[in-house]
């Protein structure tokens, strides 16, 4: 699958979806060329993203981490309903396109929140966000 053909998978389904914390963050694609031969683990999420090697990248499975945005409750209205929908779709597509589907979580408080896997071709690719965790 090349990186546009993921892209095109996944933007559809994070158009317009916000990460629901502190701040409402919308989502963005990310794909590294020539990551083939990298591990996919905290210190390779943090090389490609940018951040120092002291930086602490803790990580969570992707379930976990979108636990909030698909759990449903009674009294959820009709668009509370299509965006845990939204949100269980995009886990699903994001587990169904890459292997080993993990998210990378830097900085405290206002956090990135890197979720990524590995192309069926070895590329690094996922998608992006921002959460704030006090």
């Amino acid at each position: 699958m090349t990186k546009e053909q993921l892209q095109g998978e996944l933007m559809p389904l994070i158009d317009g979806l916000l990460m629901r914390s502190e701040t409402d963050s919308p989502f963005e694609f990310y794909y590294f060329d020539n990551t083939q031969n990298l591990p996919l683990d905290a210190e390779t999420a943090a090389k490609l993203t940018g951040k120092t090697n002291s930086t602490e990248i803790k990580t969570e499975p992707l379930d976990y981490f979108f636990r909030n945005m698909v759990r449903l409750y009674p009294e959820d209205g009709e668009d509370r309903k299509q965006e845990a929908q939204r949100f269980a779709l995009l886990q699903q597509k994001l587990q169904e396109l890459l292997r080993d589907v993990q998210v990378y979580k830097a900085d405290e408080i206002s956090i990135t929140a890197y979720i990524l896997g590995t192309t069926p071709e070895g590329d690094i690719a996922g998608i992006r966000t921002v959460v704030v965790e006090t």
